[in-house]
């Protein structure tokens, strides 16, 4: 199952706000809004994001929120997710916060939407019960001085649902993750043979990232640490998968070591 994740990664470093052209000399944070996907196994897809609000609690006020819109300024806002793999990014959009607490995060959908198969172009109108506003809750503490990322990562095998056989036809229903970045873990590696294109799944107890390779065999997750299970569908009938477990602790980045896909006996 295929996700577009939103991940928050706090990063540790002091800015100067004092070249800004912004009079308002109240302590800020600066929160950057970045887009990553774990692609499925569709040739591409673009999903049409106009923006996102993001709510925040200022600090002294316990009761008023105020609301930030982060404009996505591309021309067109259709972006192709699917080359947001191993690693790649895309900025979304940056802005100045109150000192204060995130406490939510929403996603403003377009309604334009589609993706190639076989290249073929297929329409993805959104579910009848999908929003156009994908509120996801973010707890976040934003403190003077410091800059912020937050990684939106989709979930394409969950979003994508195929609605008919003939005419072979789908319908969009995003499914977003935030995660917390500060803490957490890189874990990547390379799979073989190259033509080949498998999912990779992450799991623990509780939920199951999904991503897929890049044309290099590629393949990269971001998550807090703890324990995880990983599994390779070789999405080949010819090859078997494989599976072990990983134990993460909080300063390793890991690289694991490159996997080959065998064919069965």
């Amino acid at each position: 199952m295929k996700k577009l994740h939103l991940f928050l990664l706090p990063i540790v470093c002091l800015l100067c706000f004092a070249s800004c052209e912004d009079t308002d000399s109240s302590p800020r944070g600066l929160l950057n809004l970045i887009l990553v996907d774990s692609p499925a196994h569709w040739d591409s897809v673009f999903v049409e994001i106009n923006g996102v609000n993001v709510e925040v609690l200022a600090e002294g006020r316990d009761t008023q929120s105020q609301t930030f819109f982060f404009e996505y300024k591309n021309g067109d806002k259709r972006i192709k997710v699917s080359d947001l793999v191993a690693g790649n990014a895309l900025l979304l959009g940056r802005n100045e916060l109150p000192v204060g607490q995130v406490i939510k995060t929403t996603i403003l959908l377009g309604d334009n939407h589609s993706m190639y198969l076989d290249e073929k172009e297929y329409p993805l109108p959104l579910e009848d019960d999908a929003s156009f506003e994908m509120v996801l809750e973010s707890p976040l503490e934003i403190e003077n001085g410091f800059s912020y990322d937050i990684l939106l990562d989709i979930d394409l095998e969950k979003s994508i649902i195929q609605t008919s056989e003939s005419p072979l036809s789908y319908e969009l229903n995003p499914f977003f993750t935030l995660i917390k970045g500060a803490g957490t873990v890189d874990i990547s590696g390379v799979l073989e043979p190259i033509s080949l294109y498998p999912a990779i799944y992450l799991s623990t107890d509780q939920d199951t990232l999904t991503t897929h390779t890049d044309e290099s065999g590629n393949y990269y997750f971001r998550v807090p640490p703890g324990s995880y299970r990983i599994y390779f569908d070789p999405k080949d009938e010819q090859y078997e998968d494989i599976s072990f477990t990983l134990d993460m602790t909080i300063s390793t980045d890991s690289v694991l070591e490159d996997v080959t896909f065998q064919l069965k006996p």
